[in-house]
């Protein structure tokens, strides 16, 4: 199954406190030699952070040294002080509305929504598991229109404002579809009413999220001091209440139905529409009362039109495929449609793309591709009862939802961990040949449970499911971790919210993609459950559809070399294939010497720039093709 801390986007970071030095301070401004470091840990008032009770005691009686109660008091008094630090320096109204749109929305509405979509489905009756897959993917279609989403608020201006009247527009068509398909019965609502109800819910959170994002990005330029401990707040949050969705939706869906989670997230939409309404986010007022609708296209000529052709492209895309899946019963052509739109996403990024990056995506895409999705099959086969499947796992709704997804979200940040400690000095390709190989190889294991051998050795289906998902959510991490990191690095500077808008779009239209792809080897196999009664037979071929779904994401790693840089995550210096115009010898020296010998380590990159160093800074030698290169540079800017 699939993990629903994954769905969330739920990622961990460490929350470090600032460090506990003490200055003196005149009217709330820090003196001394450390003047950055004093303004840090001082609030506006001139009280230093250890004064209110951050610092963290020494020499503490046993009775309180060894008192949980007592460290709990005393970490929630630091997370207090720690939220005041930070409403100083990104504002409380930003904070409040990070909570209300990001914790609420996408960590907690979110959640229960992706939870609960296959078991809605369930309920509806006679939908089959490759239909079931391909209607996941139309409700999902929103996270692949990101990057038109942030073009046009950074174009259009409604009544003045770039971000207010789209987050307020879909706040109440979420709040009205999902009211809709949550209280109307499964029997009286057509399935295409139902999908377009989820899909505006989606449309929603999905541009609440990336709107959210340029704020505290925004926010995060303007005072750079504040990025690890607001970035840590964003997605802390979201990650705690992707676990509180996680450990509650299993029983809402057993106590009330499927469909009633869909109107209980009416109430986090809601509460998130109250701030956004308010302003409290900061969102700046355009100066042209002429106009209800302001049109500035001065961004898109700063950064190119190329973004926006790829933007118009991967949206168009999407939305056909999305009506292709909801109007057209034909899944050989919808699976050949899905193809097509890959190989056209690729040729896209290659077109109005950096080299490099388009590299990384078409192996990062490719690999989605060949990863066919079955998870309409396992659904039926872990979920039906003995009336459908006698010999079944009978997985009940809250510990298929709630048992398997708080494991899988446990052993996610053992991955992260792991990732961190290990694996950080190995190189890009190397991890993604080993994590591909062993997730593979664990994949196998699942052909265990599908021909019922576990049982006959005597394992319990549960025990069986929760450790091998453990094992499989661990290695999943590693290979998704070096992903982002690349990304992370090739993405041109000041173009870093459209780029990362892009690649999550080409991600989420890979992940339907490989829906399309999945439901088409099921219809082959014969695979064809729907939850009707006495289907056992149906899973007579999962045991093989499941070897083929373990083989075959292993065929791209033939690419690794032509398409993945050969570097490692701590090298210094960016990766290859961003240009850069430098004016600073050493600066340019490191650029070329860092990455591009591909075998060099930090050491090698340090001993080169040595190598230069009877030249003054800023002196270039004449007739060298640095300073043919500057005076290029200079003439343009002229």
């Amino acid at each position: 199954p699939k993990s629903s801390w994954r769905r969330a986007g739920a990622t961990e970071r460490a929350i470090s406190p600032p460090q506990m030095n003490t200055y003196e301070t005149v009217d709330g401004e820090a003196v001394g030699s450390k003047c950055e470091e004093a303004k840090h840990n001082c609030n506006g008032n001139g009280k230093k952070w250890s004064q209110l009770g951050m610092k963290i005691p020494q020499d503490l009686p046993f009775y309180l040294k060894y008192n949980p109660l007592y460290w709990v008091a005393f970490g929630s008094q630091a997370f207090v002080i720690w939220i005041y630090m930070l409403s100083e320096k990104a504002t409380a109204g930003l904070l409040i509305t990070i909570f209300a749109v990001q914790h609420l929305q996408k960590g907690l509405a979110q959640s229960y929504i992706n939870n609960s979509i296959s078991f809605y489905f369930r309920d509806r009756g006679g939908i089959s598991a490759s239909q079931m897959q391909i209607y996941l993917s139309v409700v999902m279609t929103p996270w692949c229109l990101k990057g038109l989403m942030g073009v046009s608020s950074d174009v259009f201006a409604i009544g003045g404002y770039h971000k207010i009247p789209f987050m307020l527009t879909t706040a109440v068509g979420a709040i009205l579809a999902l009211f809709v398909v949550g209280t109307t019965p499964e029997a009286e609502i057509s399935i295409g009413a139902a999908l377009m109800c989820l899909f505006v819910g989606q449309l929603h959170i999905a541009l609440n999220d990336l709107l959210i994002e340029a704020k505290y990005s925004e926010k995060i330029q303007q005072n750079p001091s504040v990025n690890s401990d607001l970035v840590s707040y964003v997605w802390g949050g979201m990650s705690v209440m992707s676990l509180l969705a996680v450990g509650t939706v299993g029983i809402v869906i057993s106590t009330l139905g499927a469909r009633w989670v869909f109107a209980i997230c009416c109430i986090p939409i809601f509460i998130g529409a109250i701030p956004v309404a308010s302003n409290m986010m900061g969102d700046t007022r355009v100066k042209d009362r002429n106009s209800c609708c302001h049109t500035d296209t001065t961004i898109l000529r700063k950064q190119g039109w190329d973004y926006t052709y790829l933007a118009v492209l991967m949206t168009v895309l999407g939305l056909g495929l999305a009506n292709s899946g909801v109007f057209y019963n034909n899944i050989k052509f919808n699976m050949v449609l899905a193809i097509m739109c890959g190989l056209v996403t690729i040729l896209g990024f290659y077109r109005y793309t950096p080299l490099m990056i388009a590299k990384v995506n078409a192996f990062t895409l490719i690999q989605t591709l060949f990863s066919m999705s079955i998870e309409g099959a396992t659904f039926y086969f872990f979920t039906d009862g003995p009336e459908q499947y006698p010999d079944g796992p009978h997985f009940s709704d809250w510990f298929y939802t709630t048992a398997i997804g708080l494991v899988a979200a446990g052993t996610a940040i053992l991955g992260i961990v792991l990732f961190n400690l290990y694996l950080g000095n190995m190189k890009y390709r190397t991890i993604f040949l080993w994590s591909t190989l062993v997730y593979s190889s664990l994949s196998l294991l699942n052909i265990i449970v599908y021909l019922r051998w576990n049982v006959a050795w005597g394992v319990p289906d549960k025990l069986f499911v929760l450790g091998s998902a453990a094992l499989q959510t661990v290695i999943k991490e590693f290979n998704y971790m070096p992903a982002v990191m690349i990304m992370s690095r090739l993405c041109p500077k000041g173009l870093e919210a459209t780029m990362f808008a892009l690649l999550a779009s080409a991600s989420n239209l890979g992940s339907n993609i490989s829906n399309y792809s999945g439901a088409f080897l099921l219809d082959v196999m014969g695979v064809r459950p729907n939850g009707s009664k006495n289907e056992g037979h149906q899973f007579e071929n999962l045991w093989l559809v499941a070897l083929i779904t373990a083989v075959l994401p292993t065929l791209p790693l033939v690419l690794l070399p032509y398409l993945i840089p050969d570097a490692r995550p701590n090298d210094l210096g960016p990766l290859p294939g961003i240009e850069v115009k430098d004016s600073d010898g050493n600066e340019r020296k490191e650029r070329e010497y860092g990455i591009s010998g591909n075998e060099s380590d930090g050491d090698d990159t340090r001993r080169l720039l040595e190598d230069d160093e009877e030249t003054l800074a800023g002196e270039v030698p004449a007739g060298s093709i640095h300073q043919r290169d500057i005076q290029i540079v200079e003439e343009e800017d002229i």
